[in-house]
């Protein structure tokens, strides 16, 4: 192996594991395989999950306040080591490396959030209309040991948003590190074990989705699955967990909406626009349709080409505004999506090239002309790619916003209040956010209508979803 390959091990009961070094991560910018990281496959999975199970009973049985403390020195030590976490995931998945500084700061404050939960999973009294002949009551309990397969585009802030609320209700966890960006999340499990995180309480695994990731799903040891990655790949884990009848959260596609209207703060809209491209656009919430109202919509696509033509392209390490896609696959992609624009009656305003020869980079891009049942605008590009449409009234712009499969994330720009919460209110999406994009916090519930997922993540509902609901009813003759 050449010396400018790093090799990292998977971790599972508190102990790094290296039985091979098949999985290679390339960085996006330059191509080049930079680290290895083993194929845990069947039988690391397996041992993953018997750690994990071990762990199960004296965890769920753990001080809750204890809990607590020890989750609370997890966000601590993440945020002690963001920058080199940034730097991991940077390089493995092409983000822009202030970006992912701030991801796994976001990533902190998950574990931080739960930290205060732990001693707050409540049941409740229900009165029986049994003349006072029983008292009635609910639990919440673990779910015992939980899978999280974890999406490449944010890896470890998006661990920490299943992770940390699982661990927190009780339950022990297997995380599937991603294929393409595992770095960020194996390095996770080290940290939380350094700070006091009983051994098999995290254990993190790496491999493909076929062979480690369904093993994790199909085992019946594992009583609930959460995920979060494309529709198409999340029907297959739907599908495997139903074969042991185990509890799914899914988080998956989107293809959401800004809705602009003529009285909206144009300057506050465009930027929107801008940070739609955040990623390179690859995150599933980002409202890359945007319907601009009639009157204003000449302005705004010259105002937005501007806006757009000035972001900065270039390796992630560099800080841009935009970096390279995960793959040369998904620049292709891009490419082929765009390309279609070309041979239909669509324009492309800016971008829609490879700007540069080294790495999987695209340019932002900006279309407009095309129909809204055309690939482009109503499948998930995933990729630095916005359309603009035109429309003319609220009903309108909610009935077309609405015409997709999908329904994860909507933003409504306008300054009428009660316009604000009737589009809302029409709105068919997990999350609406007006007058603001992106509004980030691990107590905002978000999940997806539609084909964009089962479930919801945060807030004190993601803490509802890890835990199993027991009724207890006493006869007090």
């Amino acid at each position: 192996m050449s010396p400018d390959i790093n090799a990292y091990g998977y971790v599972i009961d508190g102990d790094r594991r290296r039985p091979n070094d098949a999985v290679r991560v390339s960085d996006p910018s330059t191509g080049k395989v930079f680290a290895t990281v083993p194929e845990a496959g069947t039988e690391g999975a397996d041992d993953a999950i018997a750690s994990a199970d071990t762990a199960s009973e004296a965890w769920a049985e753990f001080d809750a306040v204890e809990r607590g403390r020890i989750l609370d020195k997890v966000a601590d030590a993440i945020r002690a080591n963001a920058d080199r976490l940034g730097h991991l995931e940077t390089r493995a998945m092409g983000r822009p490396v202030s970006e992912s500084r701030a991801s796994a700061r976001a990533a902190a404050g998950y574990f931080e959030y739960y930290a205060g939960l732990t001693d707050k999973v409540e049941g409740k009294q229900i009165p029986l209309p049994t003349d006072g002949d029983h008292l009635d009551y609910t639990v919440r309990e673990p779910y015992g040991v939980t899978a999280q397969i974890v999406p490449w585009n944010a890896p470890i802030v998006l661990a920490a948003r299943g992770i940390a609320p699982a661990l927190a209700a009780g339950n022990t966890t297997v995380a599937k590190a991603p294929r393409q960006a595992p770095l960020s999340v194996i390095e996770l499990g080290v940290i939380a074990g350094d700070v006091g995180l009983p051994d098999g309480v995290l254990n993190v695994v790496t491999g493909s989705g076929s062979g480690t990731g369904t093993t994790l799903i199909r085992d019946d040891r594992v009583r609930a699955v959460e995920f979060t990655g494309s529709t198409s790949t999340g029907t297959k884990v739907m599908q495997t967990a139903a074969e042991s009848i185990t509890d799914v959260h899914l988080e998956l596609g989107g293809k959401g909406a800004n809705i602009v209207f003529a009285d909206a703060d144009l300057d506050a809209a465009l930027e929107c626009v801008a940070a739609t491209f955040n990623n390179a656009g690859q995150l599933c919430f980002a409202p890359t349709r945007v319907f601009v109202q009639s009157d204003i919509y000449d302005e705004f696509v010259d105002r937005a080409v501007e806006r757009v033509e000035a972001l900065t392209v270039g390796p992630a390490a560099d800080d841009p505004d935009v970096g390279p896609v995960v793959t040369a696959d998904a620049r292709d992609n891009v490419a082929a999506f765009v390309n279609s624009v070309r041979e239909g009656d669509g324009r492309v305003l800016t971008g829609g090239e490879i700007p540069r020869e080294t790495g999987h980079f695209y340019a932002p891009t900006l279309v407009d002309g095309v129909a809204d049942d055309a690939p482009i605008a109503c499948e998930e590009v995933f990729g630095p790619v916005v359309t603009l449409h035109e429309f003319d009234t609220a009903a309108e712009a909610v009935e077309r916003a609405n015409n997709t499969r999908y329904g994860l994330l909507n933003v409504v720009w306008t300054d009428q209040v009660a316009r604000a919460h009737t589009v809302a209110g029409g709105l068919e999406s997990g999350t609406v956010a007006v007058n603001d994009y992106p509004v980030l916090s691990p107590a905002a519930v978000s999940g997806g209508y539609k084909q964009s997922g089962i479930g919801r993540s945060k807030g004190t509902q993601a803490l509802k979803a890890f835990t199993q609901t027991k009724n207890v009813i006493l006869s007090l003759d």
